[in-house]
């Protein structure tokens, strides 16, 4: 299961800011709750209750060593905020796609999940939006449920989380449902609002029955 956190489809679809709408909110808010199910967490950003918070490449090396040694754990899931800039700087487009095929071979066979975040769905690389399976955008409103406009704003927020993939349920106004809503002061208690993601790949030049050479 592949899932983002995307501010928007396509910035001309959207007429809210796409930064500071509360992507990371929202992949912390659904991941604290797995967590409270049972779920192991791996995080590249810090989180208080990941299990690791390291860096995508270590994640990638970690968990080829746990296909190559049989030691699943269908119960991981693995949080990357910045996706887009992380996959953006790995090399060419013909490096991209097989990274993207080589690492998603690699979740399927550990059973376990992707959850990651970017500003445009449509900026990600074609084929990993061809493998994500569900995609989620965050709507940040005021307290009082009036959208917040400001992506530095630091008033109390509520984050709704509405449904693009598969298709949102609908009430009976014809109006979507929110899938999810997060209270943005008790989300920001587990991750650290202000960090600046520096997390990078290092894509080998061949892929050796693996991700990594």
């Amino acid at each position: 299961m592949i899932v983002a956190f995307v501010g928007t489809i396509d910035e001309d679809e959207s007429a809210l800011p796409i930064t500071g709408n509360g992507k990371t909110a929202a992949m912390t808010g659904y991941s604290y709750l797995d967590y409270l199910k049972g779920r192991e967490i791996w995080s590249n950003y810090q989180t208080d209750f990941a299990t690791e918070v390291i860096g995508f490449q270590q994640m990638i090396n970690k968990v080829k060593e746990s296909v190559d040694n049989k030691t699943i754990n269908p119960k991981l899931i693995l949080c990357v905020t910045e996706m887009r800039k992380i996959i953006d700087a790995v090399g060419s487009s013909t490096e991209q796609v097989l990274f993207i095929d080589d690492f998603v071979e690699q979740i399927r066979k550990l059973q376990c999940a992707l959850y990651y975040d970017t500003q445009r769905f449509n900026s990600i690389h074609k084929r990993l939006r061809i493998h994500t399976n569900v995609i989620l955008l965050p709507y940040k409103t005021h307290m009082d449920d009036k959208p917040c406009l400001l992506p530095a704003c630091m008033k109390p927020h509520k984050i709704y989380v509405y449904s693009h993939k598969p298709e949102p349920r609908h009430n009976k106004y014809g109006e979507p449902i929110p899938a999810k809503c997060f209270n943005s002061i008790i989300v920001g208690k587990h991750y650290d609002t202000h960090e600046f993601c520096k997390d990078k790949l290092i894509i080998p030049k061949k892929l050796k029955g693996g991700i990594v050479e």
